[in-house]
């Protein structure tokens, strides 16, 4: 079975008395840890994918008493970020962005509203540099993109009048499931 790498950002350090708790909450294959003064959990599990691992850390700490409310991926970034990654200068990488070079129809930034620095999602921008300038890229794991809007949703949907539409909305798109 793979083993899959990855990082859970928790919404407050664990205390102590979570830490110590009985077998039956112990967060097997992690570390725990701060990463820029955030509390986060690494973690090494092996799975039949990502997407279990992911979901099966996030139940192990929601049992432990703990709140995961992210993923560390990234896939946010800044034009100087994405042009560091594709080799290209700033400048380039705004004229696209602008529609002043290129075919147009650059991913629009994630915060567009916001005065000063603005964010891109990495996993729009490979898209859309690969089908319009065949520029090959890494990309960021959907897994992980997905993971983090469902822990988004999850933590944002109780204060949503008719949630259960947007739910059904996912639910729609979720493809049937293939015996393995």
């Amino acid at each position: 079975m793979p083993s899959y790498a990855f990082t859970v950002v928790l919404g407050e350090p664990p205390t102590e008395t979570v830490l110590n708790t009985s077998d039956e909450y112990t967060v097997d294959g992690s570390t725990f840890g701060t990463r820029r003064g955030m509390a986060v959990v690494g973690f090494h599990r092996h799975s039949a994918s990502l997407a279990e691992a992911i979901a099966s850390a996030i139940r192990h700490l929601e049992r432990a008493g703990m709140k995961p409310v992210r993923i560390v991926d990234d896939d946010l970034l800044t034009l100087a970020d994405i042009a560091d990654r594709v080799g290209q200068s700033r400048e380039s990488i705004r004229r696209y962005a602008a529609g002043e070079r290129g075919p147009g129809g650059f991913p629009p930034p994630v915060n567009p509203a916001r005065d000063g620095t603005v964010f891109y999602r990495w996993s729009e921008v490979t898209l859309w540099m690969r089908q319009h300038l065949a520029i090959s890229v890494s990309d960021v794991d959907p897994t992980l993109v997905v993971a983090n809007l469902l822990l988004q949703a999850r933590q944002l949907i109780d204060q949503v009048d008719h949630a259960p539409a947007l739910v059904d909305l996912l639910a729609a798109r979720i493809p049937p499931r293939h015996p393995d």
